[in-house]
């Protein structure tokens, strides 16, 4: 089979050795500036006469591990500095004599010390500082306590909330930080269950799973997402196991790494030293820094994974259509960090993970209402329709996701002050799926003309034919999909007392392969039940109807009558055998995409108060895809009957081929006969004579085939300034970034099938006034029509990105943040390249009642979204046992994107590489260019507010009590505010935690509320029934979860996660401006709640 697609077209690939250069040149020039900046820095700092060095090293007593962001301050000379990474410290310059070191990190105990420090010379002195509140705390009079009272789970949560609280009192710019561990266990299957509750950040759910990440109230389009600063590629195809079939920009949480991560930071205001993409925030997650552990250990989990509709069981659960979707038992998950100081300066680490998760496959169904929201037919707008149900379609989905993950890394400290660290994280997400579906149709063909209305019935229109009955899809429901995800960091640091060097060159690459080839089944068979009045005569729908809609929780009817419209026989639509078998399809496709990039960092400290840090990096992306069904047409067995339509009626297979069907779950209580994919792909191997390839293959895979290169430059200037004894940071700055981008689509020319005249270019006509064809073979013809990748589309545009940080510190604990940046949204790739679609050429002159002639293509013209965004927060550090934080923002969004079709000028015509010889033609007839362009604006105000409280006031037993809440609230104005997709009003998420030195308990709720989360296509058939700006919903949805955790050693815990308790069903919205209530409910998805429980520890 995959020899049928690789013959279907072939194309040559671009730039085949690039990459690898463009890898090693960047990897060059971040060790080339390693060994330049390391070679001097073996010398000690220069110190003035009479003066020394004091320098060591912040651990935290609770792991072993060096702590940044530690404030350490000398207060006999006014200086003060932040540990780094490596919680090292270092001052020059102090006079010789004592000198009194005092060590602050919020949510540990300060430490003060005194050391002689002698000219010339070199003072050290390492700090283990100790959590407050910890036995260690209360322990006076020691230094060092190694076992005085097992508290390893409140040492653990703990010591994660004290690192997210630091990170964020000493950002330069306005973040929200949380840690890993404060975020309860998920496990490493997405992300997304992980990033839910932080403020500002809202879920587009993909059915159970996390899908796409929203900040700020933008599109994931707009929303990037960075691995220790690099972008993490994504294929862009929608959720593992989901049904996209077009790469875009968005992000899927699923296909992002996350071994050894630390915390998650995400940013509201960038730096100059940033991205300047990201509308509404952008999200970094950052691994551990490992220089400085002292001994090797190892951390474990090991877990199952259960599920509220089949309780803990170990069973596989129901048959299913394919065998891959029909385990015999569950599996068990696990993960593990090894983590191995080969020396002071070395240390390695390795990590790998795998964790199963079966969906439910009985009573999980997902069903789709597809209204009739036109009031009038398409096109002629005198002739009324009913705004009624059109199909009902209901589905039971099976599926069996396997998540893989690795993770090495080293770190090397080269020099005093130069480290070198490479980290590879590899993941693969294999998802396979088989999909049970029955429709009812209260139209037939494509009519879409149902009647019916708000009174819980639907029918099909006895005057267009009636209705009919659909088992399976003519789609890809059955598949195995697997998703690569590789992403390698090389870093280099050199952090002398007056240059900062950061070097790095990244690689991330995502692949996804969609197919079902090799499996044993078809990814779709569709059939269809309908009756005909006699042999030979064309084919007939039923007398169907549809009684008590939206009457229950289902939103599909709850009751059906069809009747054969020559007979009146009632009809079984659960038996196979009434259906007619019309087409099977295989799927096969790749979307990959590989992401570069390089940057290079330079900061000049002048003094303790002023600092210039100057810089350029450079991304490029270049994405590859495409995707091609296989439709075979059923032609059944000619001994049958000679009427080519009655043989394909299932019913005269059976009794041969009893495996056609096969017995699966039922829908609503009723048992149904199924048609199996598995069964159908054995009878086309047995019988490949009954089937016919179509050659509709070559037109999707052109329509579906794209390259796109897109290189993003950037520079930039930064300085930091520091005032009133370091009261007042001020940061600013300003970016520059160019990009150019290159695509190659889809060039449809329906004039490329005709001969043409070698004198002038115009084609030639027929004696009977039709054009003259240059081959009649129809596969030839849909090859010259539908050429892939034949147009080229490229553009350059840039622009400078301003920002300002202000922090102003009232106290240690109090700061006000005052903000100001310009970031872009660049356009997601469906708008820039999108190939070219020329309209047919008229026989005959075009009259004035004619539709509007348009050439249809991408614009990589387009401008990027670009907003002014202003920020003012005021935050709250460990102030009497609270952590909090109240903010409210303006953002000004221009340069937003709409389609519209103008009248074309001859330029216009040449460049987009219209037949000279057409041209004149066009342009007598007013032929246009329908495109996307820039107009409108909007304007988004949001309020943001988080706090954390420990309950210290309550009884002694209950003072580990804490309770958080995080709160927004955005409101769009302006004249394209509509065009917000992604946009969320209001969000709100809280929980309860409960903490013992050897027990927590946490109780979390996770609010969205209703979220506009796409605009509904109106292309092709969908124009019929839907009208134009009709936007998708999300409904508003609170998610509830608890987390227990008991350890009986450090080394073995036992732990349990129920992800969402209720379990509610999901419902997803589709309405224009005039659609009535009772037409708006979409899809419905019976959602399960996951259960996961598991055993963990460190060696």
């Amino acid at each position: 089979m995959h020899n049928i697609i690789n013959s279907i077209v072939y194309f040559p690939v671009r730039n085949k050795g690039f990459a690898p250069v463009l890898v090693f040149k960047l990897a060059a020039l971040v060790l080339f500036a390693a060994g330049f900046a390391s070679a001097p820095a073996q010398a000690q700092p220069a110190q003035a006469t009479g003066a020394g060095v004091v320098e060591g090293v912040v651990y935290n007593s609770t792991n072993g591990l060096p702590v940044g962001r530690v404030k350490v301050s000398i207060k006999s000379i006014g200086e003060e500095t932040l540990t780094d990474d490596e919680g090292r410290f270092i001052f020059i310059n102090v006079p010789a004599g004592a000198a009194e070191l005092e060590v602050s990190y919020l949510g540990f105990d300060s430490q003060t010390a005194t050391l002689t420090v002698e000219a010339g010379k070199t003072a050290t002195r390492d700090f283990q500082i100790v959590r407050e509140g910890s036995a260690r705390s209360r322990a006076k009079g020691d230094d060092v306590i190694l076992l005085e009272k097992f508290e390893v789970v409140a040492d653990q949560t703990m010591s994660a909330q004290a690192l997210a609280m630091n990170e964020q009192r000493h950002a330069p710019n306005i973040k929200n930080v949380v840690a890993m561990e404060d975020l309860g266990n998920f496990g490493t299957e997405n992300i997304g269950d992980y990033v839910r509750f932080l403020p500002g950040v809202a879920i587009i759910d993909d059915g159970d799973d996390a899908g796409q990440l929203v900040l700020g109230g933008f599109g994931p389009e707009f929303t990037n997402v960075q691995l220790d600063g690099g972008d993490v590629a994504s294929t862009g195809a929608g959720t593992p196991g989901g049904a996209g079939t077009v790469s875009k920009r968005n992000l899927t949480l699923a296909e992002v790494p996350m071994v050894n991560i630390e915390r998650v930071e995400v940013t509201k205001v960038p730096t100059p030293d940033m991205p300047a993409s990201g509308l509404g925030g952008s999200m970094n997650l950052v691994t551990k820094s490992l220089l400085g552990t002292k001994r090797a250990y190892l951390d474990y989990q090991l877990y199952m994974n259960f599920n509220n509709k089949e309780g803990l069981s170990f069973d596989g659960g129901t048959r299913q259509p394919t065998p891959q979707t029909s385990p015999k038992n569950k599996k068990p998950s696990f993960n593990a960090t090894f983590v191995v100081p080969m020396s002071k300066s070395l240390v390695l680490s390795a990590g790998v993970s795998r964790s199963w998760r079966s969906r439910p496959a009985s009573d999980t169904p997902t069903e789709t209402a597809l209204w009739n929201l036109r009031t009038t037919e398409q096109g002629n707008a005198s002739i009324p329709k009913d705004i009624a149900l059109a199909q009902a379609q209901w589905s039971q989905i099976a599926q069996i996701t396997v998540t893989e993950n690795m993770q090495v890394g080293m770190e090397w400290k080269m020099a005093r002050n130069d480290t070198l660290s490479l980290t590879l994280q590899a993941r693969e997400v294999t998802t396979d799926r088989s999909t049970s579906r029955l429709a009812a149709r209260f139209y037939q063909g494509t009519n879409f003309d149902p009647v019916g209305g708000a009174d819980w019935t639907a029918a099909a229109n006895p005057a267009t034919a009636g209705g009919e009955f659909e088992m399976g899809q003519n789609g890809a429901i059955n598949f195995r999909e697997k998703t690569d995800n590789t992403h390698m960091t090389l870093r280099y640091k050199h952090r002398g007392p007056k240059w900062h060097i950061d070097g790095q060159a990244v690689y991330s690459h995502a692949r996804r392969v969609k197919s079902n080839l090799g499996e044993g089944y078809f990814a779709g068979i569709y059939a269809l039940a309908m009756e005909r009045f006699a042999a030979g005569s064309s084919r007939k729908g039923y007398q169907l109807e549809g009684y008590g809609i939206n009457s229950t929780e289902s939103i599909l009817p709850t009751s059906y009558v069809a009747k054969n419209t020559a007979t009146g026989e009632t009809v079984n639509q659960f038996d196979g055998g009434n259906y007619y078998l019309h087409q099977v399809r295989d799927e096969d496709g790749m979307y990959k995409t590989d992401m570069y990039s390089g940057k290079l960092d330079v900061t000049r400290i002048f003094s303790r108060h002023f600092q210039v840090k100057a810089g350029a990096s450079f991304n490029r992306m270049i994405k590859d895809d495409w995707q091609v069904p296989l439709t075979h047409n059923f032609v059944g067995d000619s001994s049958i009957s000679s009427d080519s339509y009655e043989r394909k009626k299932l019913k005269y297979y059976i009794e041969d081929y009893p495996y056609l069907l096969a017995p699966g779950v039922s829908m609503n209580g009723n048992d149904v006969a199924w048609i199996s994919p598995a069964g159908v792909y054995k009878l086309y191997q047995e019988h490949p004579e009954w089937f016919e390839l179509s050659s509709t293959a070559i037109q999707y895979r052109a329509q579906r085939s794209k390259k796109m290169t897109e290189d993003i430059a950037a520079a930039y200037l930064r300085f930091d300034l520091r005032l009133f004894s370091n009261r007042l940071h001020a940061i600013g700055g300003v970016r520059y970034e160019k990009t150019d981008l290159d695509g190659w689509s889809v060039k449809e020319d329906p004039s490329a099938v005709y001969v043409r005249d070698p004198d002038t270019g115009l084609p030639l006509k027929n004696p009977d006034g039709s054009w003259q064809l240059i081959t009649t073979d129809s596969a030839e013809q849909i090859r010259l029509q539908y050429q892939e990748r034949a147009f080229h589309e490229g553009q350059s545009y840039g622009d400078f990105y301003p920002s300002l940080n202000i922090n102003y510190s009232f106290t240690d604990n109090l700061v006000l943040r005052a903000a100001y940046a310009r970031t872009l949204g660049r356009p997601n790739i469906q708008y820039v390249v999108n190939g070219i679609t020329m309209p047919s050429l008229p026989t005959e002159p075009l009259e004035d009642d004619d539709p509007f002639p348009a050439i249809t293509v991408g614009n990589p013209a387009l401008k990027p979204w670009t907003a002014d965004s202003f920020h003012l927060s005021l935050d709250s550090y460990h102030l009497k046992g609270g952590f909090g934080s109240v903010g409210v923002y303006r953002k000004n969004v221009s340069n937003f994107f709409q389609q519209r079709t103008f009248t074309a000028t001859r330029e216009d015509f040449e460049h987009y590489g219209v037949n000279s010889s057409d041209v004149d033609f066009m342009l007598e007839n007013n032929y246009g260019i329908r495109r996307y362009i820039n107009v409108g604006d909007a304007r988004l105000t949001g309020l943001e507010f988080t706090y954390r409280q420990d309950l210290f006031f309550l009884p002694r037993w209950l003072q580990t009590v804490q309770v958080w809440l995080n709160y927004t609230r955005m409101k769009l104005e302006g004249s394209n505010s509509r065009d917000f997709t992604g946009f969320t009003p209001e969000t709100l998420s809280w929980g309860v935690n409960y903490i013992r030195p050897r027990f927590t308990l946490r109780l979390t709720a996770a609010y969205q509320a209703e979220t506009k989360s796409a605009a509904v296509s109106t292309g092709g058939d969908a124009g019929k029934y839907i009208p134009a700006r009709t936007y998708e919903y999300q409904d508003a949805y609170t998610r509830y979860g608890l987390t227990a955790e008991y350890a009986l050693s450090r080394a073995f815990a036992i732990y349990m996660n129920w992800s969402d308790i209720i379990g509610d069903d999901r419902i997803k919205y589709r309405r224009a401006d005039d659609t009535p209530a009772y037409a708006q409910n979409y899809q419905r998805t019976v959602t399960p709640a996951y259960i996961m429980v598991g055993v963990k520890g460190r060696f």
